[in-house]
């Protein structure tokens, strides 16, 4: 009896190790910058960028996001020669903090700028700090002019 209980102790242990190492098969996130964050993205020309033309809200944000295949970016500087286009300022509430509740209607805050170029496939991100430039796809940047 002591040698059965003895058999199913290790074989039991040995299954619950196994299992426990092993790994899932999912695919990994891809990140797109937080920008599937953004509960409200209002666009404006860039030379007047306080009159608003267009504003993307919360339930159009997933598609927005999508059609920038952020993940055929490349980083590249801009030609000095570019002229500025449009800004896509994005917004989103901010983190609840210790002792808030959640019920507290929490005002939206700006977290990240694109600007686009004239008839150009380049584009600048800004987010805090952080300020990147990158070369987009021609569908990218024809999206992003007729927004």
């Amino acid at each position: 009896m002591k040698k059965v209980l003895l058999l199913f102790l290790f074989v039991f242990s040995t299954s619950i190790l196994l299992f426990g190492c092993n790994e899932m098969k999912e695919k990994p996130k891809k990140d797109d910058f937080g920008l599937e964050k953004a509960q409200k993205i209002e666009i404006s020309s860039a030379k007047e960028s306080e009159v608003i033309f267009n504003t993307i809200d919360s339930e159009d944000v997933p598609e927005f996001v999508a059609a920038l295949k952020v993940d055929k970016w490349e980083i590249t500087d801009i030609p000095s020669d570019e002229t500025q286009e449009n800004i896509y300022k994005m917004y989103q509430e901010d983190t609840i903090k210790l002792g808030e509740s959640n019920s507290e209607k929490k005002e939206l805050k700006e977290f990240a700028t694109i600007t686009t170029y004239k008839k150009s496939p380049y584009i600048n991100f800004s987010s805090k700090n952080l300020n990147f430039s990158f070369k987009v796809p021609k569908d990218v940047a024809e999206y992003l002019s007729n927004q």
